[in-house]
């Protein structure tokens, strides 16, 4: 496995670990709501805002980084200066 495939499975876990972790969370706190008839916590919904954003950080930051390596890669190539 090459060190770029490698970097892809990190990144593709972390992300995809912590979406099903955020998951049982959501699903226990809502499931515990509905037993005791009272309102989901605010501090699981904060939780999940959060994350969310920080999720969408990982993958935004993979993708851009891809694309500079990418771009840098086929300019030396070519030998353009980026």
């Amino acid at each position: 496995m090459s060190r770029n495939e490698m970097k892809d499975w990190i990144v593709m876990s972390l992300a995809f670990g912590t979406i099903l972790l955020l998951f049982i969370i959501t699903l226990g706190d809502f499931w515990i709501a509905m037993q005791e008839h009272r309102e989901p916590s605010k501090d699981v919904i904060n939780l999940l805002s959060m994350a969310i954003t920080g999720i969408v950080g990982i993958i935004a930051g993979f993708i851009s980084g891809k694309n500079a390596a990418d771009q840098a890669k086929q300019a030396a190539e070519t030998g353009k200066a980026p």
